[in-house]
């Protein structure tokens, strides 16, 4: 049975409340790197340290404006949202998100662990037993991914976080090993991908 840690499970607790308070009927890649940096585990920690303007107050407003749309309105002649003058999101008492996933995310889920499986089986990664935030991390960062392209528009390089995750995953000295391009799919990296795409995909 695949098991997830305390910090997977703190991380999609924080992602479903963002998507929550954010109006979303299903929560995408965007809401997971919000529920990421919300739960501020060790990781994320460290990840941050590296990139201080990653806040959940920044990245909330680029979600709500839409900054990631902005260059593609520009070129129609229209201004994306303005995020102080947007409508206030829905908070606390709100109905909250069916407990499903965009497929956008689920997309980024499945690049992310195929690409962590190939680098646990060649021992570039430690096997750890449990599931952490760390396979969310390397999802929200997938270049398909809509958190990719927010990071993006707010001039955060994606494939340096992501060395920056990948450093906090090996041990203290050893270089963060290089991201696969064309990975290839073993059993384990199967398996994740079923239970997370399992009755959690919306249609």
């Amino acid at each position: 049975m695949l098991m997830y840690d305390q910090s997977f499970v703190a991380v999609m607790t924080a992602t479903k409340n963002e998507a929550t308070a954010l109006g979303a009927r299903d929560f995408g890649s965007e809401h997971v790197l919000l529920g990421l940096l919300a739960s501020d585990d060790d990781l994320t920690q460290r990840v941050v340290r590296s990139f201080p303007s990653l806040t959940t107050s920044v990245v909330r407003d680029a979600v709500h404006g839409a900054l990631d749309d902005a260059p593609h309105l520009a070129r129609l002649g229209i201004s994306a949202p303005d995020p102080a003058m947007a409508a206030t999101p829905r908070r606390a008492g709100g109905a909250p998100p069916r407990n499903k996933h965009t497929p956008e995310l689920q997309s980024a889920l499945n690049q992310a662990t195929a690409k962590w499986g190939q680098l646990r089986r060649t021992g570039a990664l430690p096997k750890e037993r449990k599931v952490g935030s760390a396979i969310l991390w390397l999802a929200v960062l997938e270049p398909a991914a809509r958190a990719s392209r927010l990071l993006h528009a707010m001039d955060v390089d994606a494939d340096s976080v992501r060395t920056a995750v990948l450093g906090a995953m090996v041990p203290a000295g050893a270089g963060a090993p290089e991201w696969p391009t064309e990975p290839t799919v073993g059993p384990f990296t199967r398996l994740v991908q079923q239970v997370f795409s399992r009755t959690n995909v919306a249609r």
